[in-house]
């Protein structure tokens, strides 16, 4: 008998390890099943523009495969991107302090550490960093685009135009927009100190880095409007509708400035020449006014159905409502219309002028920078019947 038994022991334990390897195998597929469905239900929200849940099965994904340094930066950057910024901070600090880290690894783990950082708001750390990063060759590009952005949101000009100017070549011509912004920042700090020469100066070297700035021209008209020099302002306004035809509204409030005299001569031409730029709404409602006072209530009307023939507009309709209501004599009438006017006045005057681009963001006020996604040049005028 026990003989017997100690020649099925091999048996035994040869079942044994051949359910063990079975119970380990089912587990690494049962583990690869959810892997691999939590990345397909990642990508399907993903196409379905649900990113919080895409994020949600790529975090649940990146956690149950085996830990490695990509699987972990990955992991940092969507904590970093869900708001997590804590936990990001936390595992991109491990990586970069893993000795067993090759050095490239390592400034990559740094560069992200700064990311995080600069979306905690802590940006004295992320500088500290990123002076270090700047100076080794290969991580240039990202740790200069990543101090300028520093720099920005500390409102320190001076030294985000050094970095850009000193990486220019590696940031490339891209960042030349955002350096002109740069220097404009400047001069409006310096207009406040009450130092024009020196804003002078740096709205000049704005147009120098970047020759097509709009900003840059239209603060600089205005610093001259200021200054009582109302020749030299229009034609930096006159060079603005050259080079931006989506930018009547902005030259149009400064066009008024540059000829108060509503019946010159001087400022019909000047709008005359912003509309068959601009195709401005707004700016023909001035030329329509400034016709009227010119040339006469006929010719005014003229103007104006050529113009709503040409470009259908709210401004445009209320425009001519109020040119025909001063001829109609009947008061009962006459009040109705001045109603309705009052209406579509009130319609175009509640709706946003200015929206971006980029998130969509509407506003009634111009704005350089989006104060939502915080993108430079990506607010215009809102184009259509209610807009300009």
């Amino acid at each position: 008998m026990f003989e017997l038994l100690f020649l099925l022991l091999p048996f035994a334990a040869a079942y044994g390890y051949y359910m063990g390897r079975q119970s380990v195998r089912d587990k690494k597929e049962k583990s690869s099943t959810v892997r691999n469905n939590n990345y397909l239900r990642g990508v399907e929200y993903l196409l379905n523009n649900e990113k919080d849940r895409a994020v949600d099965k790529f975090i649940a994904y990146l956690n149950e495969s085996d830990p490695s340094f990509e699987s972990n930066l990955a992991l940092g950057n969507l904590f970093r991107k869900r708001g997590e910024v804590d936990r990001a901070i936390s595992l991109h600090e491990a990586l970069a302090n893993n000795p067993k880290l090759d050095v490239a690894e390592n400034e990559i783990s740094r560069v992200e550490l700064a990311r995080d950082f600069i979306s905690a708001g802590l940006l004295d750390r992320a500088e500290r960093i990123l002076l270090d990063l700047v100076e080794i060759p290969r991580q240039h590009a990202a740790a200069a685009a990543l101090l300028v952005k520093v720099y920005e949101q500390e409102r320190d000009y001076h030294k985000a135009i050094e970095i850009a100017l000193t990486y220019r070549s590696v940031l490339g011509s891209s960042s030349l927009s955002q350096l002109s912004h740069y220097y404009c920042q400047c001069a409006v700090q310096d207009v406040m100190a009450g130092n024009k020469e020196t804003a002078y100066a740096s709205y000049q070297h704005a147009l120098d880095v970047y020759p097509n700035s709009v900003r840059a021209r239209l603060e600089y008209a205005d610093l001259l409007i200021k200054d009582k020099k109302l020749k030299e302002a229009y034609i930096k306004v006159k060079e603005v509708s050259e080079i931006d035809p989506n930018s009547g509204l902005l030259c149009l409030d400064l066009i008024r400035k540059c000829f108060p005299n509503k019946a010159d001569p001087d400022l019909r031409f000047a709008l005359e020449d912003l509309v068959r730029r601009t195709h401005s709404a707004e700016a023909m409602v001035d030329l329509v006014q400034s016709v009227e006072l010119i040339s006469g209530k006929e010719d005014a009307e003229v103007q104006l159905l050529a113009f709503i023939k040409e470009k259908p507009s709210l401004k445009l309709f209320s425009a001519l409502i109020g040119l025909r209501s001063r001829d109609n004599d009947d008061a009962k009438a006459n009040d109705v219309v001045v109603q309705l006017k009052s209406l579509i006045d009130a319609q175009t005057a509640s709706n946003p002028r200015f929206s971006c681009s980029r998130c969509g963001f509407k506003s009634r006020m111009m704005f350089w920078q989006c104060p939502s996604c915080r993108r430079w040049d990506t607010i215009t005028p809102i184009r259509g019947l209610d807009g300009d």
